[in-house]
């Protein structure tokens, strides 16, 4: 299939003459290098960060490798969200050795207990050079609660110093009833006071530190008239942030629920369509938002699949491409952060780092493409290039670096599985690029199919963990040398497998 590709005159030629870089062109929005950071689930952050019992001589190399691909790609390490469900169970025991135990299990909405111990928060730290939003309890009412709160912001105030960049306070609040952490008639205007004053709390035990949060972190996008309705422009209308303590507003998303009927790679994943409505409602509330608050708005949590995710769908290659054009195109709506959320062993993990031996799974690849089309220039936007003429399971963006065009993204979602008894179908782009470029280094996100877990390379390179602990390791020497050239008619072309992706970085 040959796709020409419409370039938008003021996207595709740019200023050819002028080889320095200048303003963005029109319709185009900033990317930020942290755009695909991560949040990792409250009681398991020691997993990623360190084994329990560890201290800062003892941190998780392979977590650090993995994340220190991303700063080789982008000049920064993602930023690191440490939050989720458990941050709302954690009760703090001064006398605990453990850094963590967890107390029963959870059946239905009665939520297991987790206890922290002063060793927790030696984990805090142990990624270089990083910065952290770190998720305080706010569901534990009465003296339990607040001690909890204060001994949370001492030790990782002490512990991160100016790599603290927000306090998160709860998570997912508009989630409450539903896991009877409290009543059936308790909403946005209660949960508005509790904010306030854990935030008053907090700054009375910190009373030096001028403190910033990350908020309201619900898992909707509640818009509706009703007036205790929970959702981020009610809760503000309420009242909250009054004292513009919030910097930057957090809002949670999934494609649909692990246990969900009628979910599938192709209709809920692979498909550029399913993307688009689901971030939507977001794009509605950040919009709003604006009323109330100049602070951005950003994916504070997110993966596939709520829930952990499901096998077969949330840890194969399938998701991988998922999550690159997840990633940007809410990059192109203006969302400048997406924090993809890991637990230990969820399927939609990108890295496992405490499974026996410790593994890279799928989705990463997805991240580290996404570091590689971002790149590290300081001035780099974005743009959607509508490759598929409605063909929901072809996308591309454009990149630029300044006024010059730098990269062009372009995935073939059509779902071909590894036990497919049908021939691997292709399809073949043109690119419209400026006069200035001679052609382009290929870097080839593939697999066997949708289907596998293993043997996935970003431009013959593979970051599993038996092979070099995470750090990148050319494989396929082919695939690393893979280039196309312009040709006379100053156009590229690439082709693209069904179930692939590919980087074109302009030369």
């Amino acid at each position: 299939m040959l796709c020409i590709l419409p370039l938008l005159a003021a996207l595709a030629r740019g200023s050819d003459d002028n080889k320095g870089h200048n303003a963005a062109p029109n319709g185009t929005v900033p990317v930020s290098p942290y755009l695909n950071s991560f949040s990792m689930e409250f009681k398991d952050f020691p997993l990623f960060a360190g084994k329990l019992h560890c201290t800062r001589e003892q941190p998780n190399q392979f977590s650090i490798n993995l994340l220190s691909n991303f700063a080789a790609r982008t000049g920064v390490m993602p930023i690191i969200r440490v939050g989720g469900t458990t941050q709302d169970d954690a009760v703090y025991n001064a006398s605990q050795t453990e850094a963590v135990i967890t107390i029963g299990t959870t059946v239905g909405n009665a939520r297991a207990g987790v206890m922290i111990g002063p060793a927790y928060f030696s984990s805090y730290g142990t990624f270089p050079h990083t910065s952290y939003i770190a998720g305080i309890n706010l569901a534990t009412n009465g003296t339990a609660g607040k001690a909890t709160r204060q001994a949370e912001v001492k030790a990782i105030s002490k512990v991160l110093g100016n790599s603290l960049e927000f306090f998160e306070i709860g998570n997912e609040p508009d989630l409450f009833s539903r896991w009877e952490r409290r009543t059936a008639s308790w909403g946005v205007t209660d949960y508005v006071a509790e904010w306030e004053a854990a935030a008053e709390l907090i700054q009375s035990t910190l009373p030096r530190n001028a403190l910033s949060y990350f908020a309201p972190s619900f898992a909707g996008t509640d818009t509706g008239g009703a007036a205790n309705s929970m959702g981020p422009v009610q809760a503000f209308g309420n009242g909250l942030s009054t004292q513009k303590s919030i910097k930057m507003l957090s809002g949670h998303n999934y494609m649909g629920s692990a246990t969900g009927t009628g979910v599938s790679l192709q209709a809920t994943l692979m498909n550029h369509t399913s993307i688009v409505k689901s971030i939507s409602s977001h794009v509605k509330v950040a919009q709003r938002m604006k009323a109330y608050t100049n602070a951005q708005y950003v994916m504070g949590e997110t993966n596939s699949l709520s829930g952990g995710g499901a096998s077969g769908l949330s840890d194969v290659f399938g998701a991988a491409l998922w999550v690159v054009d997840y990633t940007l195109w809410q990059a192109t709506q203006n969302i400048q952060r997406v924090h993809f959320h890991e637990s230990g062993t969820s399927p939609y993990a990108a890295w496992s780092p405490s499974s026996v031996p410790p593994t890279t799974n799928a989705p990463y690849y997805g991240n580290i493409m996404v570091a590689a089309a971002v790149g590290s220039a300081p001035d780099t936007s974005i743009a959607y290039l509508d490759v598929g003429d409605g063909d929901d399971t072809v996308s591309g963006y454009v990149l630029y670096e300044g006024d010059q065009l730098a990269r062009v993204v372009v995935l073939n979602m059509l779902e071909y599985t590894s036990t497919s008894s049908s021939a691997r179908s292709s399809k073949t782009f043109t690119i419209n690029v400026p006069t200035s470029v001679r052609g382009a280094k290929v870097e080839r996100l593939t697999a066997a199919g949708a289907d596998v877990k293993t043997n996935i390379t970003l431009g013959g390179v593979s970051y599993d963990h038996g092979l070099a602990n995470g750090k990148p390791v050319t494989v396929n020497k082919k695939a690393a040398a893979e280039q196309v050239k312009v040709s006379s008619r100053g156009s590229l072309k690439v082709t693209v497998q069904a179930t692939e992706g590919v980087v074109l970085h302009l030369f």
